[in-house]
């Protein structure tokens, strides 16, 4: 066991601290995807497809803050590692001003041109109706949500993760009770239905955020960031921030890109399609709440390691990450294959989609042992170690030139069954796995990029 687990209580005690609350912080942000789902599957398939597809929009901000936030991360991690809360500081300021400009950019997108978005993703006219109501209403908070969700995970690099549990629980409760109320037209509101789903989610994104500026400014003492920190522009901290954030904040667009070419793929092979994907895209994030814990956990961990000189141990807890992320995945695999049959029980769908939908999910089940070692590879170790070049280039080069590819000519031009044009525009995990595990393996990742 010595030779697989390395024996260093303190990094399991970090990795318990931050994984097991990004774990059910996870849990409780899957909660609220299932259950607008379900709601809204109540009501059929084109409301559930059209809020999946117009949700591809934020996804893309989504993504484009995570790589922010991603690359900041690297630097956050690894000053913390050296204690200097000062430079922490001056990387939080350079964030908050980017991620509030480019999700203006997208706010402006959802209000004034929601019909060209869903244009893109759909060519049901129904579908792109329902999806326009939606945007209206939610791209309203974008900026709010980008504040909110860069600093939660800011604060996971110096193991402040406990802000995460109170923000998202209190998120949910308040999600699903304005679900309740606008998409059926309970307490005597308007049934707005689809549009009632996006006031909800748009009521959440405003507390989460009001109780996040509240424990930043009132209750955080680690980073100690304040108002008067966002005059401050250090050009150096700008350079260091570029070099270590663009490799992945590059890597996160093209990827957000690419994922939304094939959601243009999917929608195009129909709104059962949609439905069905929509549908076990939850279950899966359901089943992989660990391994989101342990993902984010390894970036904090393997970045606070470097920043301290111990090049050696950041190995070995690597290392010892895989095992650990292997574990998950079986253990993920399993729960998707169980309860994929009792999950379809709360839907309102066709049979087709009933079919794809457990298709997706059997395929998915399997898959996910993959998606496991890939995350916590790629997505923890290798960027918290400073190689987000290297995952850029294998991320890139494998959606590009395989997934879509390949995802196009099998699904609209040789009409394939869907299940195996689902697993065509999944497979890239399977070789992106073995990639990552050979690199973390070699021990060749680490970068410190405060120097």
């Amino acid at each position: 066991m010595g030779k697989i687990f390395t024996n260093d209580p303190p990094f399991y005690q970090q990795l318990r601290a931050i994984a097991i609350p990004v774990a059910v912080q996870n849990l409780i942000t899957v909660g609220v995807s299932m259950l607008d789902t379900l709601m809204l599957g109540s009501m059929g398939e084109v409301q559930l497809s059209a809020s999946s597809l117009a949700n591809q929009w934020f996804f893309m901000l989504t993504v484009i803050n995570f790589g922010l936030a991603g690359g900041a991360n690297v630097l956050v991690a690894q000053y913390w590692g050296k204690g200097e809360p000062a430079e922490i500081r001056k990387v939080l300021s350079i964030v908050y001003r980017i991620s509030v400009c480019i999700s203006l950019l997208f706010s402006l997108g959802a209000l004034c041109c929601p019909e060209i978005i869903m244009s893109i993703f759909t060519n049901d006219a129904e579908v792109i109706a329902a999806g326009c109501r939606y945007l209206t209403v939610i791209g309203w908070v974008y900026p709010l949500y980008a504040l909110g969700n860069n600093t939660i995970m800011l604060l996971r690099a110096v193991g402040t993760v406990r802000i995460s549990l109170v923000v998202y629980s209190t998120s949910f409760v308040v999600n699903a009770f304005f679900n309740w109320v606008f998409i059926f037209g309970n307490l005597g509101a308007p049934r707005l239905e689809i549009q009632g789903a996006a006031l909800a989610t748009a009521i959440a994104r405003v507390v989460e955020f009001l109780i996040v500026a509240w424990f930043l400014f009132r209750r955080e003492h680690k980073i100690q960031f304040r108002l008067h920190d966002l005059r401050r522009f250090d050009r150096v901290m700008f350079g260091a921030f570029v070099r270590a954030a663009t490799p992945i904040i590059f890597n996160d667009m093209i990827w957000a890109i690419g994922n939304s070419m094939i959601t243009i793929i999917m929608g195009r092979m129909g709104k059962e399609f949609v439905a069905a994907n929509s549908i076990n895209s939850v279950v899966m994030q359901f089943a992989s709440v660990a391994l989101m814990g342990t993902s984010s956990a390894a970036a904090a961990i393997i970045g606070n390691t470097i920043g301290a000189g111990e090049y050696d141990r950041a190995r070995d807890r690597a290392r010892t990450l895989m095992y650990i992320a292997a574990m998950i995945g079986v253990a993920a695999g399993v729960l998707i294959f169980t309860i994929r049959p009792f999950i379809l029980g709360f839907y309102n769908i066709t049979e087709v989609t009933r079919s794809y939908a457990m298709s997706f999910m059997a395929i998915t089940s399997v898959l996910v042992f993959f998606m496991a070692q890939s995350s916590v590879s790629m997505m923890g170790t290798l960027r918290g170690g400073g190689d987000g070049k290297f995952v850029m280039v294998i991320d890139v080069i494998f959606m590009w030139m395989i997934c879509i590819p390949l995802g196009y000519i099998a699904g609209l031009r040789l009409g394939l069954a869907a299940p195996i044009v689902y697993f065509i525009i999944k497979c890239d995990e399977m070789i992106k796995s073995v990639i990552g595990a050979v690199r973390v393996y070699r021990g060749r990742w680490i970068r410190d990029m405060t120097v």
